[in-house]
């Protein structure tokens, strides 16, 4: 090494030290990332890629199609869906990284509940993880790439939960599926505390008018463009789409998405071919010079299970960086500033970690040199196992866990397996002193082998607790029974048992008792839906809904029995319905009943 290399190494250390002891300093933007901005184009791909939808996902493997979100049934459905695994695997091959779509009901903050009734933070994301267990059993050997988050809350909540709560998932997705890409989706500005969950914040998601009216929080501008997506729809002429193309290039969007599509669901199809076109064309940087590639990675902080690393930065002027793990990408940068951690590794474990920088017109440099990096051991006592492993409640296809804390001060969480497989991890944090987590999507009358393990701060794991025998109940008689509605005083109730563990539970009501409007279906007209915990209104033809403001419908949810209440004001009089269970069963209809 040469005294001037070493001089140079010692400068660097020394300011990453700096920024290891104020982390949560926002990076400026840097002098040298002047060019304009690059642009991908990122795509709600909510339509089948069978039939007419088929050229439609063929489309996204145009050059320029970035990321692209699979969404089968409100999240990955139960089974896997051959048309959905050709479509996954050949738009990865073609270079479009394919997002799995998953709900987060902001963590129940709204009223929305899980399909088990639930809405505490908890119970989300125990929902939440299963989900993404479920799309990678399904898809991940078809090239899936990574998880789209939606319904994100936008504020960090109290003492941070929420924010917590989701940086917890981004890094748990990360950890079990290495190389994951990861996006938030608040559809809003978010606060500061969220800039650094996944890989990219979708911050803003709406129509043409509201985005022209619209100004990003000022922090976005010091972010690497690629941290940010912007979805514009109801933009319906050529001119709309270029001042659209515009805007989110100034307000440093490195993906962006613009339609003509308008609400119920804008995300239901392409544009045309011509709109479509010259959305690749703007979007498309005239620069395709990449900078130079960084300096090798120097571990400043190693720890069992994360690695803080640093590196000389690169010239030519670089927007971020990625930090390649054995050759798979693994995190980016916030913005320039060449200091990265890498969280969710394994104890005694050595790696080869690069760096790739990226410039502001998307251009990657080749990578830096590999250096080996070994991460800690662990401490030499692991936690104990966890103690009164029981089944606080089963069903059909659910079953509640429940357990007993592990009394160690660091204790950082619990991981749940079953039938060997990896299912989910509560923090400790959020388990409290008497966890409990529901599982869902189990089969009925089916047998299961549940363990649960205690994780401490520097990667050890605990003997397992079990295994646990969990049997789920075994349905009898119709799919739906004991269906019913009545009109009270202030409210509409609707009530029925779903004997079958079907991932969405419907009511459809037919407010005027004319099946010759709203939406046609099993002999109603429906003019207003409600799915799981969520309440839609009929509008324009077809399956075409708009969301009705207020709390979730749903009132309860006990071993099949749910129950919801809409305001009476939205159906005063008279009127039918029809239950509907859909999704890992096959679908059913009940008779239709007369709600007076």
């Amino acid at each position: 090494m040469s005294r001037r290399h070493g001089r140079g190494r010692a400068r660097l250390l020394a300011a990453a030290l700096a920024l290891v002891v104020a982390p949560l300093a926002m990076p400026a933007p840097a002098a040298a990332t002047t060019g304009g901005v690059g642009q991908r184009l990122a795509v709600p791909a909510y339509f089948y890629p069978g039939g007419d939808g088929a050229a439609l996902w063929q489309r996204l493997t145009a050059q320029g199609t970035g990321i692209a979100v699979a969404n089968p049934f409100s999240g990955p459905g139960k089974t896997r869906d051959p048309g959905y695994a050709a479509a996954i695997a050949a738009a990865g091959a073609a270079g479009v990284t394919v997002l799995g779509y998953v709900p987060t009901g902001y963590l129940g903050t709204t009223g929305r509940a899980t399909r088990l009734g639930e809405t505490t933070p908890a119970a989300w994301s125990a929902q939440v993880q299963q989900d993404i267990e479920t799309w990678y059993r399904l898809y991940g050997g078809d090239g899936l790439g990574g998880v789209f988050f939606d319904e994100v809350q936008n504020v960090c909540g109290p003492d941070g939960a929420y924010a917590r709560t989701y940086r917890a998932l981004d890094e748990h997705t990360r950890a079990w599926h290495r190389g994951a890409f990861t996006v938030i989706n608040p559809g809003i500005g978010t606060e500061r505390c969220y800039a650094d969950i996944g890989d990219v914040i979708l911050t803003f998601e709406g129509t043409y008018e509201s985005y022209v009216e619209w100004e990003p929080p000022a922090w976005h501008r010091a972010l690497d463009p690629r941290r940010l997506w912007h979805l514009v729809h109801a933009t319906g002429t050529l001119e709309r789409l270029d001042e659209a193309m515009r805007l989110s290039e100034r307000r440093n969007a490195g993906y962006v998405y613009v339609t003509p599509d308008v609400l119920a669901n804008p995300w239901d199809s392409l544009p045309p071919e011509e709109y479509w076109q010259r959305q690749l064309a703007a979007a498309a940087s005239p620069d395709r010079v990449p900078p130079r590639a960084p300096g090798a990675p120097l571990p400043i902080r190693v720890t069992p299970t994360e690695v803080t690393l640093a590196w000389l930065p690169a010239t030519g002027g670089a927007a971020g960086y990625d930090v390649l793990v054995d050759g798979v990408r693994v995190a980016g940068t916030l913005g320039a500033e060449p200091l990265a951690t890498i969280r969710g590794l394994d104890p005694g474990r050595r790696h080869q970690v690069s760096v790739v920088a990226r410039d502001r017109a998307g251009n990657a440099s080749a990578p830096s040199r590999a250096v080996p990096v070994t991460t800690a051991r662990p401490d030499p006592r692991p936690p104990a196992a966890p103690a009164g492993l029981r089944a606080a409640d089963t069903g059909v296809a659910h079953a509640r866990l429940a357990w007993t804390a592990v009394p160690e001060r660091d204790v950082v969480g619990y991981e749940v397996h079953l039938d060997g497989a990896r299912l989910l991890a509560l923090p400790a944090w959020l388990a409290g002193a008497e966890p409990e987590v529901p599982i869902s999507g189990l089969e009925p009358g089916t047998t299961y082998a549940v363990t649960v393990v205690a994780r401490d701060a520097s990667g050890n794991t605990s003997p397992a607790a079990g295994p646990l025998t969990v049997t789920t109940t075994v349905p009898t008689g119709d799919p739906i029974t004991d269906e019913g509605g009545t009109i009270g005083a202030t409210a509409v109730t609707y009530a029925a048992t779903f004997n079958l563990p079907f991932d969405f539970h419907h009511v459809f009501v037919d407010t005027d008792s004319d099946a010759a409007t709203g939406f046609a279906t099993a002999g109603v007209g429906a003019d207003l839906l409600i799915e799981n915990g969520w309440f839609y209104r009929h509008t324009g033809t077809g399956w075409s809904w708009t969301p009705v403001d207020g709390p979730s419908p749903l009132v309860s949810s006990v071993d099949g029995r749910y129950a919801w209440e809409i305001p009476v004001a939205l159906a005063p009089a008279p009127h039918r319905v029809v239950f509907h269970g859909a999704g890992s069963s096959p679908e059913y209809y009940s008779p239709v009943v007369d709600v007076h």
